[in-house]
């Protein structure tokens, strides 16, 4: 059976649906694919800052909002190992949202403005040249557009061959808070190579996670429970999911055929310093669907994701740096007991961007004349 749409968007994560949402309203012809039936679990900490909490704004009905996040947390500690530098508080509280519950809730407002949406398809095929997709029963979808929102891993990597070297890996466990707890957002650092362990809120649970610059050598699984174990928590009794994310690898999507577009971790947006994917999910969602509603849609949308490549390329940058040993050394000694240093900086480069990553000696500077006012 053949099927004829002006978009399909392969991914019904943030970005995919985002996108799907922003073209229903439109009342653009969509359909979105997905190997998931959903609700469904996805590996990701879940941490909201406000430049995405105005996007969710622009997507949900107020009401439909208050129900989204788990908790709140209004402090940041930073960690070397199991040692606090620095706890501080900041200017907007971040919001944690639960993954299974946010996805669900993107894909059900989708649904309720009459989306298409076609769940459970783990074996898809695209042909580029006849812009169809062929569904795992046979079924043969027609596109105009295909925009790819379908991860780090996503389908049309393989058109132009992506190196997973280039990618981040990570895993994580949610703890009971009976076993653990903290109401704040907390940063490990000097537990892994180019990399972090996290401890978020949510809820009645604790997501913990650790991730960094890919590398096979790497025992993802013997960091996390190594911290575990030293925190009280028995490993053996906990549940882990891992994922590949983008960290620093723009994806070139001009080498693709001039219908199709990547976004969220499908195009490599994602924070390379910070890991935060949600915001660049959203955002670049929202573009995509501009984009094809303005008619000239390669260029339109890459011209519009400018400013995110931009953020990405240069925390790339700032990365290299960061994560040299000896710069990771005194940062981590620089940051110890500078709790207005570290809230200025979440404020913002975190919670907002604000300046962008080449300007952090600008941001340092406004600091102090900050402290000084």
């Amino acid at each position: 059976m053949n099927h004829q749409f002006d978009t399909v968007i392969i991914g019904a994560g943030p970005a995919g649906t985002s996108c799907g949402i922003a073209l229903q309203k439109k009342n653009h012809n969509v359909c979105v694919i997905d190997k998931a039936v959903f609700p469904r679990n996805k590996t990701c900490a879940g941490l909201v800052t406000g430049k995405t909490d105005q996007l969710i704004g622009t997507i949900f009905d107020k009401a439909e909002i208050d129900g989204l996040f788990c908790c709140k947390a209004d402090r940041i500690k930073l960690y070397r190992k199991t040692e606090l530098l620095t706890e501080t508080r900041v200017k907007n509280p971040a919001k944690i949202v639960n993954r299974i519950d946010f996805d669900n809730a993107l894909v059900s407002k989708y649904k309720s403005l009459g989306g298409n949406i076609k769940e459970g398809e783990h074996h898809l095929s695209v042909d580029y040249k006849k812009s169809c997709v062929t569904l795992s029963n046979g079924d043969i979808i027609r596109y105009k557009h295909i925009v790819f929102a379908d991860g780090a891993l996503s389908l049309s990597h393989k058109e132009i061959g992506v190196d997973k070297r280039k990618m981040a890996f990570g895993i994580e466990t949610y703890i009971p808070s009976d076993q653990f707890s903290t109401d704040s957002v907390d940063l490990y650092f000097d537990c892994i190579n180019k990399g972090y362990l996290w401890v978020f809120p949510h809820g009645d649970t604790v997501c913990v996670g650790v991730a960094n610059m890919f590398n096979k050598s790497t025992d993802y699984k013997s960091i996390l429970t190594d911290f575990l174990h030293s925190v009280g928590v028995d490993p053996e009794k906990q549940k882990y999911t891992g994922a590949f994310l983008p960290y620093g690898y723009v994806i070139p999507q001009e080498k693709l055929p001039a219908n199709v577009i990547l976004v969220g971790d499908a195009g490599g947006f994602t924070d390379p310093i910070t890991g935060e994917g949600l915001y660049m999910a959203l955002h670049t969602g929202m573009l995509a669907a501009e984009a094809i509603c303005s008619g000239n849609v390669k260029t339109t949308y890459l011209e519009s994701v400018k400013p995110v490549v931009s953020i990405v390329k240069k925390g790339k940058t700032v990365q290299n740096l960061f994560f040299l040993p000896a710069v990771q050394k005194l940062f981590l000694k620089k940051v110890a007991g500078k709790e207005k240093l570290v809230s200025f900086y979440y404020d913002n480069l975190v919670d907002e961007y604000h300046y962008d990553y080449r300007r952090i000696g600008e941001l340092l500077k406004d600091h102090r004349q900050y402290n000084k006012s």
